[in-house]
């Protein structure tokens, strides 16, 4: 169920029913599932990484994702007006985004390739915001090797660790972007007036 915080709630799009049936995470998961199938297909013609992999991966991201909202909520979504796919951001406040919201009181998170343990009280007052799809080692946007394309898998999530108070991103044992396993948590849009001000 969405989380609220626009100034005024109005319902200003045509709502498909049918997608009522579908939570956020079903939604989020069904893009996680798409770019899983589509990556091997981009390999043979080297838009798996770079700019080419930014291209692909950000519109889809708008279009699967934020667009179906648009229509499971019937509220006008604007691209401008939403976090993009893979960018960390110093407000998410005035903007629309997506949270993360561990299934358990405790769990793993991964950084560089190592677990560590994270808990209900090291994330109080933080909240997790959804950045990406990915892995810990291998990073799209600043390029892959082919040789290296078979280790990629889109099975984590990546967040990052925001103050609930400022809404800036803070950290969680001094980082303030890890990965957490796709299984481990559910996800939330969270619908936002936009304001300009805070995104510059």
């Amino acid at each position: 169920m969405m989380i609220d915080n626009r100034i005024l709630k109005i319902k200003n799009h045509e709502i498909d029913d049918s997608l009522s049936k579908l939570t956020d995470t079903k939604i989020l998961l069904n893009f996680q599932q798409a770019i899983t199938s589509l990556y091997p297909h981009l390999i043979p013609i080297h838009a798996h990484a770079y700019y080419a992999w930014d291209d692909i991966v950000m519109p889809l991201f708008y279009e699967m994702v934020y667009k179906t909202f648009t229509y499971k909520y019937g509220i006008e979504i604007e691209p401008d007006e939403t976090h993009p796919y893979m960018f960390s951001l110093k407000y998410y406040q005035g903007i629309h985004h997506i949270e993360c919201f561990p299934k358990t009181s405790s769990f793993k998170g991964l950084l560089d390739n190592e677990y560590f343990e994270v808990n209900e009280e090291e994330l109080k007052g933080k909240r997790l915001i959804f950045k990406s799809f990915g892995d810990s080692i291998h990073c799209l946007t600043t390029g892959l090797d082919v040789e290296d394309t078979d280790a990629v898998n889109f099975e984590l999530v990546e967040i990052d660790v925001v103050c609930s108070q400022s809404n800036r991103v803070t950290g969680v044992d001094g980082c303030t972007t890890f990965f957490i396993h796709k299984d481990d948590i559910e996800f939330v849009f969270i619908a936002e007036t936009f304001n300009q001000k805070l995104q510059k």
